[in-house]
């Protein structure tokens, strides 16, 4: 770009709102994509002044066009490929490297990642597209963007128990699933049980009602009758009123999780564990943990700051349609409700890329890695079946 300068397209985008109502509808999304193929030197000033002072409104637009489609679009795409595709090389390499001596683990391990990194890069579409069909709610249609799909209500199951690992190692391992999740698209359960309640439990139910309730179903195992629930713990008749609305087994799930919340994040927290000194020790007494410590080593020096370039572009909330758990029953409850949601809705989650931010490609290349990340912790996980 040899420090060129970007004019202010906005004054001059709106010549475009001719007769043609969808393009009138989506300059706020035109503009900001041919800014940004103006800075990454896709395209020229030149090309864009030619394409907004061309008198014929059809041909105009048929400009503009060609220019976002073609002329921004396919190498914005193509960067964002190889970016991918160098970090998985990379990491590929690393978890082979790390194995050799053991062919019959390094064969197993390297066929487990490929084929579940392979059905990742199946979950989410990168695409432009107008919702003309409403697949992302009424909100959203006829919308033009530059937006990211995902092809069904995805779970990551994150199964710890199957490591068979005492206290600490566990966590070791959630607070290494803790680290790397905030780069990926799914909403933890811990989070979602907050997000999708927080209406119930914030406003109807109290705090100290909820953890009355929840200890007191806790300690009488689950058998226990409404009346004798609200007369020892002296439920107020408000409040009883409630609890024969909505009953309290949604409390008690809700409670069940919040308390899961505090175990697990208090090992993310936690300034003790040190990931990568525990995973060193764990690999020498678990050969097959190996290329887990050399890939979060790699982590650790290529993750950059925490990035999000996106808008919703849908009626329903990614939280409801990705998810990832730790293979806890407490959590059943609350991804068979996401579940339901999510199916009810009919419709998809869709997350639009904000091109007036300036750390897209940032996003991207720590989206790659810890794609990879949780790929390999995914297949150990089902190697210990």
């Amino acid at each position: 770009m040899n420090n060129a300068e970007v004019p202010d397209l906005k004054n001059k985008l709106e010549s475009l709102t001719c007769s043609y109502p969808l393009y009138d509808e989506n300059l706020k999304a035109i503009s900001p994509m041919l800014m940004f193929g103006l800075k990454q030197g896709f395209i020229s000033q030149d090309q864009v002044a030619n394409a907004i002072a061309e008198k014929d409104r059809l041909t105009q637009i048929n400009l503009v066009s060609d220019l976002i489609a073609e002329k921004c679009w396919k190498p914005f795409t193509t960067k964002i490929s190889s970016i991918m595709c160098e970090h998985e090389t990379k990491i590929r390499q690393l978890i082979i490297n790390a194995l050799k001596g053991l062919p019959e683990t390094q064969n197993r391990i390297a066929e487990e990642y490929d084929n579940i990194l392979k059905n990742r890069a199946e979950i989410s579409t990168l695409s432009l597209s107008i919702n003309s069909n409403g697949d992302f709610g009424d909100w959203h249609l006829n919308s033009f963007a530059a937006r990211i799909t995902f092809s069904d209500a995805y779970i990551t199951e994150f199964d710890v128990s199957k490591l068979n690992f005492d206290q600490r190692q566990l966590s070791v391992v959630c607070k290494i699933i803790q680290t790397i999740m905030p780069f990926q698209f799914e909403c933890s359960t811990l989070d979602l049980n907050n997000y999708s309640n927080e209406w119930l439990y914030g406003e109807v139910f109290s705090s100290d009602d909820v953890n009355r309730i929840g200890q007191y179903i806790h300690d009488s195992n689950g058998s226990y009758e409404l009346d004798d629930l609200c007369n020892e713990l002296n439920i107020d008749e408000e409040t009883r009123t409630t609890i024969d609305d909505y009953g309290v087994d949604g409390i008690y799930d809700y409670w069940l999780m919040d308390k899961l919340s505090d175990r697990i994040n208090a090992f993310y927290k936690d300034p003790d564990i040190d990931i990568e000194k525990s995973l060193a020790k764990l690999a020498v007494k678990f050969a097959d943990l190996t290329p887990l410590l050399s890939v979060y080593e790699y982590f650790s020096k290529q993750i950059k700051p925490i990035t999000f370039p996106f808008d919703s572009g849908s009626d329903i909330d990614v939280s409801e349609q990705l998810i990832y758990s730790f293979g806890m029953q407490e959590e059943q409850a609350c991804i068979h409700e996401a579940g339901e949601r999510y199916f009810n809705s009919g419709e998809s989650a869709a997350m639009n890329i904000r091109f007036e931010d300036e750390n897209i490609y940032e996003f991207f290349e720590n989206f790659a890695i810890t794609n990879c990340l949780v790929s390999l912790i995914m297949a150990l996980l089902q190697l210990r079946e």
